[in-house]
């Protein structure tokens, strides 16, 4: 697998120069290194990850995100990609989403959001010049993922601000909106008192 660090650095917890210095700007975090050596590691069961090239990973409250290049996952079958991520879930303690370090935002976003389907994207350009990514997903009971972690791994892998609305939400949510907006406006029979 092609890493961001030496492999012999990796494996000896030892690390040169170059590799240092990519930890302390903060290209590599504690949990690159520990994704790394647990793909490294699983090398000798899942052959098919010799040719893939790793580049980052993001741990959420709801799971860990691993990035492999663009174009990586096409290289697995469905079944071995399911026995390979239940194997890092059970060696990192946590849900896996392997997903693939796309140029095109909508293409990036749509594994994390799946079963959820992302109906739009647009782009907003506030006033101080940056841009915000905002996405409606189809229903908020499909996402598996917080919406949270969405933003936090938009912003920590794309550094794009991310806003996340739906064209369905939960009868839940629904629900509070409606009492908000009763208490601001009131209901029609105080409207009428007025």
């Amino acid at each position: 697998m092609e890493i961001p660090v030496c492999v012999f650095d990796l494996k000896t917890g030892i690390f040169c120069e170059r590799c240092e210095e990519k930890i302390r700007r903060g290209e590599v975090s504690e949990l690159d290194i520990k994704v790394m050596r647990t793909l490294l590691e699983l090398e000798k069961n899942f052959h098919q990850l010799q040719s893939m090239c790793y580049v980052k990973s993001v741990d959420t409250k709801d799971a860990i995100v691993v990035m492999l290049r663009n174009g990586n996952l096409s290289m697995i079958s469905q079944q071995t990609l399911i026995t390979l991520k239940r194997k890092l879930s059970d060696i990192l303690g946590k849900n896996i989403k392997l997903v693939e370090d796309s140029p095109d935002i909508g293409r990036f976003l749509e594994p994390l959001v799946a079963p959820a389907r992302i109906v739009a994207i647009n782009k907003i350009w506030l006033p101080d010049n940056s841009m915000e990514i905002r996405i409606i997903l189809d229903d908020e009971r499909r996402l598996k993922l917080g919406v949270e972690s969405l933003q936090e791994i938009s912003r920590v892998t794309k550094n794009i601000s991310l806003k996340v609305d739906f064209a369905r939400r939960s009868w839940k949510i629904a629900r509070q909106v409606k009492q908000e907006l009763t208490k601001e406006v009131g209901t029609p029979k105080d409207r009428n008192k007025r």
